[in-house]
């Protein structure tokens, strides 16, 4: 079976008064983030599913339920364990600027009323048709144990909260306080899914409509993180997810990695930011944004390039473990994340090159090891790097230029073709 989350942007149709500024926020400036997680069919299967539906209905003239869609429906069934979300608790809205008892609604594919008088939420009606439609939200393949982590951390936060009601006056605590600008359903969908291990490229938005420019970049980056999934059932695991956010974060400003033209950069953020004194602070804060997400989406292309160069040589799919090596510039050393090791960081001194799968990897500089489950295709993929006793020459060299290249450090004491191809490639993306 497989498992999904759904990230919804829902463009609220309501106006609301700004009392600080003594105006009303227009609907296109106040949009709602929440999740939705499905089993077994993905939002799209469970569309055209409504879609079949709805064609029985016409040839049989149940007129009653032409319009019903599957996210109508206010019970977890075989498909739907519900929709999910974050928000002020209160009726005041102008308390939610300072801090106001936040509350986890489940059914939140609906707008609610707070009833003051009888202290209570009342549905009013389903959230607009928008927020249902691909361009506004954001689906993601999960694992069954992410799914339900996932749901079991949503559901706590919902048990949590479960007291607060229109008339409440003091939140649960600090983490369930409700602020607009700073701690809201977009930061709350951000944890919910930080905390299973999903890239979202930015630990800091605040404004759904943010969230929803990078949604194909989001799908990009984790289709490509499926396929190591996909081969590893140990990136299966919550740890195994966050451990590979870790590495591929890890070779952010590696020029060897990834690189990012400044000046084409620049001219990209100024088509809708001007870079003057007033703008400033927020131009560099954009500026660090789409910096950091363009050089993600290079570390994750290129990872899928080497990825392909392995998985292509065979006609049958394959299974295996990876290891993943990366330089911590904290305390300057080479570190390795494994299954083995529970996915705790392990600090090496060399990496043992008689072993033909770490000579493939520090000859053709991949930041990871891969160890097939077949030692029938772990011969085939790797006998010309099975050279059996090395001398200690060799082994230190071959290591520190390994080593240096992940630090992103130049190396001009050695050579290889690989080493050349890579900084050939470099050279000409950055007279480009």
């Amino acid at each position: 079976m497989k498992y999904y989350v759904t990230i919804y942007i829902d463009p609220l149709v309501e106006c609301f008064l700004d009392f600080k500024n003594q105006c009303y926020w227009q609907r296109e400036d106040f949009t709602h983030a929440f999740l939705g997680l499905t089993k077994g069919k993905s939002p799209d299967e469970l569309d055209k599913a409504d879609e079949t539906l709805r064609q029985e209905y016409l040839k049989n003239k149940e007129w009653d339920k032409i319009d019903q869609k599957w996210y109508e429906a206010k019970e977890p069934n075989e498909f739907n364990d519900g929709f999910w979300g974050f928000g002020t608790g209160i009726a005041n809205v102008a308390e939610s600027l300072i801090g106001s008892p936040g509350k986890v609604f489940n059914n939140n594919q609906y707008v609610l009323d707070s009833n003051i008088d009888k202290n209570c939420y009342i549905i009013k009606k389903l959230r607009s048709p928008q927020a249902f439609k691909p361009s506004n939200r954001c689906t993601l393949e999960l694992s069954k144990e992410q799914y339900e982590i996932l749901l079991a951390n949503i559901k706590n936060d919902f048990n949590t909260t479960k007291e607060i009601t229109p008339n409440s006056k003091e939140p649960i605590n600090e983490e369930f306080t409700y602020k607009l600008l700073e701690n809201n359903c977009v930061t709350w969908v951000i944890q919910k899914l930080s905390d299973i291990g999903i890239e979202l490229i930015d630990d800091e938005y605040k404004v759904p409509g943010n969230l929803i420019d990078i949604f194909g970049l989001i799908k990009s980056l984790h289709s490509i993180f499926l396929k190591f999934q996909n081969i590893d059932d140990n990136l299966q695991s919550v740890k195994g997810a966050r451990a590979f956010i870790t590495w591929t974060r890890s070779m952010l400003d590696n020029n060897y990695i990834c690189y990012v033209n400044q000046e084409n950069l620049e001219k990209k953020i100024q088509t809708f930011c001007k870079k003057d004194i007033e703008n400033q602070r927020y131009y560099e804060s954009i500026k660090k944004f789409y910096d950091k997400a363009s050089q993600l989406k290079s570390i994750y292309n290129k990872l899928d390039f080497r990825l392909e160069s392995i998985t292509k040589k065979f006609n049958t799919s394959i299974k295996g473990d990876f290891e993943l090596i990366y330089f911590d510039r904290k305390d300057r050393q080479i570190k390795f994340l494994k299954a083995s090791n529970d996915y705790e960081a392990i600090a090496i001194q060399d990496l043992d090159l008689s072993q033909k799968y770490n000579n493939f990897s520090a000859s053709k500089f991949y930041p990871f090891v891969f160890i097939p489950k077949d030692e029938m295709l772990s011969r085939m993929l790797y006998h010309k790097y099975d050279y059996g006793n090395i001398s200690q020459e060799y082994q230190k060299d071959r290591n520190e230029f390994y080593f240096n290249v992940l630090a992103g450090e130049k190396s001009d004491k050695y050579w290889s073709l690989s080493y050349h191809k890579m900084t050939k490639n470099l050279r000409k993306i950055h007279a480009s």
